[in-house]
């Protein structure tokens, strides 16, 4: 195939004057203001870029142009600072970019090379685990501790009320049997002479033997769970595993955990409505950390022991739990 053919104008030399004629390549010119295709010439000479053809005649430094990165089957665009641009699917022009010491943005060449993409991948990863393992935790804990303990009771006050809408249905225990366990919990010391506020309720549910504690202080528990139990100390264990969570505001650094997944997950596929959707159940069937469950668990066995209440109906209980959790 010819120069011609090619629809290119190959650089030619003259040995006697030591002259090189540029290469000369077709492009497709467009105002940036119309659909109008204008076929057009480029030639780029000593950092120059010249378009000549339908009576356009420009000429402006490389350095001015904005340049779209090389694709495999896609043309690459040349746009002037004005909005105009060229479209160019010869590949001379990566040849005439390189002669005249182009070089693509770091990131495009971080792009192309395969073992620096895997690299920077692989780091990626490495900062978000490591910012969700201790990162989040982190800011979660430092945000909870400046909010005002009004926004904690206007969530939690939502929350049961939703709860108490969707989930679960008035306690069918006994009014002397919620009202005898609220008392006996209600006598116990809280450890380090604490005086966390918080209300013991309980609640008829389908989900089973369960308790949790919203960020208000409210801590529900089921009467799956009271009658599982059989014994009130165990009950009473369960209420300071719980009142553990509200002294040391878990609920709310959780939630606010969830709430920071949903921004990151927002950055990288736009769409947080499903994390926000999954709030409630969040409150519902909290599945804390292991270093909040351990913190609580720490907290239950001050209080017990403060109290000389024994932990084995507690550990008992919790045997069963795991055990009605398995035939589920």
């Amino acid at each position: 195939m010819t120069p011609a053919q090619s629809g290119r104008k190959l650089a030619t030399c003259s040995i006697s004057t030591s002259h090189c004629d540029p290469e000369m390549i077709d492009a497709i010119y467009f105002d940036g203001c119309s659909t109008r295709r204008q076929p057009v010439t480029l030639v780029i000479h000593k950092r120059v870029v010249s378009v000549r053809g339908g009576g356009i005649h420009r000429s402006i430094r490389l350095s001015r142009l904005d340049i779209s990165e090389r694709l495999q089957h896609a043309p690459r665009i040349l746009r002037f600072p004005e909005g105009d641009f060229l479209e160019i699917s010869d590949p001379a022009l990566d040849h005439m970019l390189a002669a005249n010491r182009y070089r693509d943005p770091w990131v495009v060449r971080w792009q192309q090379n395969w073992p620096l993409s895997l690299l920077a991948l692989i780091a990626l990863l490495a900062v978000l685990a490591a910012g969700y393992r201790w990162g989040l935790p982190w800011a979660a804990d430092k945000v909870a501790q400046h909010l005002p303990t009004s926004l904690e009771k206007s969530i939690g006050d939502g929350e049961l009320t939703l709860i108490d809408r969707k989930y679960m249905t008035p306690s069918k225990l006994d009014t002397v049997d919620r009202e005898r366990l609220q008392r006996l919990f209600a006598q116990l010391k809280q450890p380090r002479g604490e005086k966390t506020a918080y209300r013991v309720v309980f609640r008829h549910s389908e989900v089973g033997p369960n308790a949790f504690a919203l960020p208000n202080g409210v801590i529900v528990m089921t009467d799956q769970l009271v009658l599982l139990a059989h014994d009130d100390q165990a009950v009473l264990g369960v209420l300071a595993h719980e009142l553990g969570h509200v002294q040391r505001r878990h609920t709310l650094r959780g939630l606010l955990q969830t709430l920071g997944v949903g921004v990151v997950l927002n950055l990288f596929i736009g769409d947080v409505s499903s994390v926000l959707a999954a709030v409630p159940t969040f409150m519902l069937d909290q599945k804390y950390s292991r270093d909040f469950e351990r913190e609580a668990d720490q907290y239950a066995i001050d209080m017990l022991h403060a109290n000389r209440v024994p932990l084995a109906p507690l550990a008992g209980l919790f045997e069963k739990m795991r055990d009605a959790s398995e035939q589920q």
